[in-house]
């Protein structure tokens, strides 16, 4: 069983300062991925492709489709590209890529051109996955390991609320002058409007682009390399970072850049390495190439590195042959080496950020939808949604999104203490079935359907099932990476990472549209709870394949 460690072991040495810096980068996705989330609808109203209500949800899909679809075909070239030139300099591209397309997606005049600016952004960014290998490389110690990826849900948690309260209260839908009726076509913008009436989903994603260019100026001053290879090189960002803080009082830990005698005693063991193939030599040059008054501590961390290194090469292939090293990588890269529970775990994770995704992309249309009291007849005739606007969508998904920040931070230390991840997990898989099937039931409780049921029912229900997908998913998402890191051998991490992204990027492509497919056909024929009871069904199939989950930890970790 593997060990567990109370609140004090987890906090005790904690990289603190490195896990703020690399959540302000992690805050970018969620922020940039929800603050469209309120107006969707709206905006593909607004575009007229739409011929009808159904087609809306289909339309949505699209949209969403499109952004992973690209993430999913460019998440693994860029793992490994951060596995060649670092992790620093791709996450803060990545960053710089959903920037761009944020604001080509605020401009956006016609459902294609929000289309491409979508998939722009799943192409310019592979964060995700490199995020998640570069907080198990800053938090390496396994007593962290929870509380620092679990931090990772936390920051999900806390952008999703940022995100649907920029994207709502920044968007004002009202001025749109969309017709009640969702058949009519839309009416066109005066050319001598103000410039934010022309361009009503603009505001908002110049306010997050803003936020996402701060982030990227934190990120270049303040974040660490944690490649192996890269992490004793100069860093002209760190230097200013650390420049900054000293002004401001605090005290930078060291760099090896800035000692002059570490950079060519470690320069000149690299050389002799390279050069030596004997082993009993090498060990006499290390050994020489020391005075005799360094340091004690510093001789042996420097031997501690070279022996690393060389004990890497010794484990790989000769050094004169190529052919072999090759070889050995691409095995690594293989994804038929990787141990079974990676597997099942990576099979977990696709079906439920498959259902996430819909639920995502779908509830807020559900919301907005003009209320049809015509087409409801309990329980299975449901057509049409609660006609909620920007602004309420907007405050459900802030709302939602601050539960799952202290969900993980009061709630996950304890929740730690007592489950073991797969045990957690399964708690957090057993609340989806509920979710899916309650949703289209609460039509019934607006009291334009019952006239006798007070207005604050249906919206309670509506922010409770809320409130406890949020819990749902910030335990299952943060329990899942934990079991992947500990199932994953070291070296493959990276990858593995980028294969669960990569995975997780095809479920979001394939839900939306598959489940816009359902939706539409449903809402046609006047059965839109089918298409929520089938992704109930899905969920419930989740959570009975989590029991191929044994929790087990790869041997040479």
């Amino acid at each position: 069983m593997a060990a567990t460690y109370t609140i004090k072991e987890q906090m005790e040495g904690f990289p603190l300062f490195q896990m703020i810096i690399i959540g302000c980068l992690r805050l970018s996705e969620p922020i940039a991925f929800t603050s469209m989330f309120p107006y969707i609808y709206f905006m593909i109203r607004s575009f007229g492709v739409a011929k009808n209500e159904a087609e809306t949800s289909r339309y949505s899909g699209y949209l969403a489709s499109s952004f992973a679809f690209s993430q999913f075909i460019s998440t693994v070239q860029w793992a490994k590209l951060s596995n060649r030139y670092g992790r620093k300099s791709i996450l803060l591209l990545g960053c710089s890529g959903t920037a761009i397309s944020m604001l080509v997606f605020g401009f956006s005049t016609n459902f294609y051109m929000a289309m491409f600016a979508r998939a722009l952004m799943g192409l310019l960014n592979g964060n995700v996955s490199i995020i998640r290998t570069t907080v198990g490389e800053i938090a390496h110690e396994k007593r962290h390991q929870a509380l620092a990826f679990s931090n990772l849900t936390l920051l999900w948690s806390l952008g999703r609320c940022v995100g649907g309260w920029l994207g709502g209260y920044l968007t004002d839908t009202d001025k749109l002058n969309l017709s009640p009726d969702p058949n009519q076509e839309p009416v066109k913008a005066d050319p001598n409007a103000p410039f934010f009436d022309k361009h009503p989903f603009a505001f908002s994603n110049i306010v997050v682009a803003i936020i996402l260019s701060c982030f990227i100026i934190i990120g270049f001053l303040f974040l660490e390399e944690t490649h192996d290879d890269y992490k004793h090189k100069r860093d002209i960002g760190l230097d200013m970072g650390d420049f900054i803080r000293k002004r401001l009082g605090f005290t930078p830990p060291d760099r090896p850049w800035k000692s002059q005698r570490y950079t060519n005693d470690f320069e000149q063991s690299e050389f002799l390495i390279a050069e030596e193939d004997d082993e009993e030599n090498t060990e006499n040059l290390e050994l020489q190439s020391f005075p005799y008054d360094e340091e004690d501590n510093k001789k042996e961390s420097i031997k501690h590195e070279i022996m690393q290194k060389e004990n890497s090469q010794d484990s790989a292939s000769p050094p004169t042959s190529s052919a072999s090293s090759t070889n050995d990588e691409n095995e690594d890269d293989s994804i038929r080496n990787l141990p079974a529970q990676v597997v099942h775990v990576i099979c977990n994770d696709f079906m439920i950020k498959f259902s996430n995704i819909i639920y995502a992309e779908f509830f807020p249309v559900f919301l907005a939808k003009v209320i049809s009291i015509d087409d409801l007849k309990f329980p299975f005739h449901i057509r049409g949604g609660f006609g909620w606007n920007s602004d309420a969508i907007g405050w459900l998904l802030s709302f939602t999104g601050l539960l799952g920040v202290f969900v993980v931070s009061f709630l996950f230390p304890v929740i730690t203490k007592f489950f073991q991840p797969k045990a957690a997990y399964k708690i957090g898989l057993l609340c989806y079935p509920f979710i899916y099937f309650s949703i289209p039931l609460y039509i019934f409780t607006i009291p334009q359907y019952y006239p006798g049921i007070h207005p604050f029912v249906s919206k309670a229900l509506l922010y409770f099932t809320a409130c406890l997908t949020s819990f749902s998913s910030s335990l299952t998402a943060s329990q899942g990476i934990i079991l992947i890191h500990r199932a994953s051998p070291k070296r493959q991490r990276a990858l593995i990472n980028s294969y669960n992204m990569s995975m997780a990027a095809l479920s979001r492509c394939a839900g939306p549209i598959l489940f816009g497919w359902i939706i539409s056909h449903f809402e046609i024929m006047g059965y839109e709870g089918f298409s929520w009871w089938t992704l109930a069904l899905f969920s419930l199939c989740a959570l009975f394949y989590s029991f191929k989950l044994t929790g087990e930890e790869y041997e040479g970790n």
